[in-house]
């Protein structure tokens, strides 16, 4: 195998860095609003009780 073929000019190289960070930064954002949707509706379900008492004793 040649060692040419191994080879990477800067515009490959800085187009492969920039495909991994966004994809890097895709994945992490989407997990963090998935995590944030599903702590937001189960904090709801915990909150609604705690409302409707306020409301009934206020």
């Amino acid at each position: 195998m040649s060692i040419s073929i191994l080879y990477i000019d800067p515009g490959s190289g800085s187009l492969l860095f920039q495909i991994l960070v966004s994809g890097l930064l895709t994945v992490m954002v989407f997990f963090k609003k998935g995590v944030h949707f599903l702590k937001t509706i189960f904090s709801l379900k915990k909150a609604r009780p705690a409302l409707k008492e306020e409301e009934e004793g206020g």
